[in-house]
């Protein structure tokens, strides 16, 4: 968590949470990098998933990376958030990580449940993804059920983006908050200038 004293910018106590950030980052660039490849190489062309695989053999993965990186940075952010805001016994407290999204915006920072709602929502179905991936358990093969394939690396990025941008919108002495949710920002810009660049 990040600290400023009298206008000194200081790390109070370590988390991994840049580096959890960082490799989500990494997915969505890398991704954009094989998006010029497939556009460069086939124009606007829509390509069956199979010659996607073939042709960017890391297509998929970057999805399962993105989606269970971003539930592994919340997760981080939400302890420290709590430990540091309520106490280290509210952020001991057996939650999962959507209930602790909903304890930080309704009891700590008194958010208007319309403005938490839709994007609990989507945390939810993270949380459901990152579980599949994370605590995966065969089953036969007529009863295993695939994961959805919710959230591409964008998305990610656009959820991380909405959760920093939120806790830091309703509290300014969030450094981590602010300073993160400006980092994504600029990646999401950065991603569609190149996008747009692409177009003749």
């Amino acid at each position: 968590m990040l600290v400023d004293e009298n206008g000194v910018i200081h790390q109070e106590r370590a988390s991994a949470l840049g580096e959890l950030v960082k490799i989500v980052i990494l997915q969505q660039y890398d991704k954009l990098n094989d998006f010029k490849h497939l556009y460069c190489k086939y124009g606007g062309k829509t390509l069956p998933k199979e010659q996607m695989e073939i042709e960017c053999p890391s297509w998929v993965s970057r999805w399962i990376v993105s989606q269970t990186f971003t539930a592994m940075s919340l997760e981080a952010f939400y302890f420290d958030y709590i430990q540091n805001n309520a106490s280290k016994t509210q952020a001991d407290k057996r939650r999962t990580p959507p209930q602790r999204f909903q304890y930080i915006c309704q009891d700590i920072l008194k958010i208007d449940s319309d403005n938490v709602d839709k994007l609990l929502s989507k945390l939810v179905l993270l949380d459901k993804t990152r579980t599949h991936w994370a605590h995966n358990k065969s089953a036969d093969f007529d009863n295993y059920k695939k994961v959805q394939e919710f959230f591409s690396p964008d998305e990610c990025i656009r959820i991380l983006f909405e959760v920093f941008d939120l806790i830091s919108s309703h509290d300014s002495s969030c450094i981590v908050a602010r300073e993160t949710s400006l980092i994504l920002k600029q990646v999401q810009n950065n991603v569609a200038n190149e996008v747009a660049a692409l177009a003749p």
